[in-house]
């Protein structure tokens, strides 16, 4: 294997670690103002919700990536836990609109306020790098996307 190979190595097997890590942070339920816990999943559909008041079901399906169907169900989750409410667009019975309730908006500006907080941590860590070093690892981690999108067609193609 070249040093150049051994680094690429190197470089995919820190990438794995932080992706598995990130993953475990997903599944840690998160605790809210009114102490109820959502799942990271929960949250940024919460997220997604408040970024767009009143979005309907597929918009905020496309905004997570999911199906509408999936957008729906997380949705109906978090209504139970008060956190979002449904409603019907007018002039249009088939469409449902969502936003959220107070504490939906409580929790929405706790993740907000959580994200400012690591973001501010990570960009000071990072100001010692150069723009031109940050340009050239945005550029590795587009190249491994593309690999991971180009995985993903081959295994899930019909």
């Amino acid at each position: 294997m070249t040093s150049k190979e051994n680094s690429i190595k190197a470089l995919t097997g820190r990438l794995r670690r932080i992706i598995t890590k990130h993953a475990r942070i997903e599944e840690l339920p998160i605790r809210t103002g009114t102490n109820v816990g959502l799942t990271a999943k929960e949250v940024h559909c919460l997220n997604a919700i408040g970024e767009q008041e009143g979005a309907n079901v597929k918009q905020i399906g496309d905004m997570l990536d999911v199906t509408k169907s999936a957008a729906s169900q997380m949705i109906g989750k978090l209504e139970k836990k008060g956190f979002t409410r449904k409603g019907k667009a007018v002039g249009n019975d088939k469409e449902i609109l969502v936003s959220l309730t107070d504490a939906g908006w409580e929790a929405f500006q706790a993740h907000k306020e959580f994200h400012e907080r690591h973001f501010t941590t990570l960009v000071d860590r990072l100001e010692a790098f150069p723009d031109t070093q940050i340009a050239v690892a945005a550029a590795i981690l587009a190249t491994v996307e593309t690999t991971v999108d180009e995985r993903i067609a081959e295994l899930f193609t019909d």
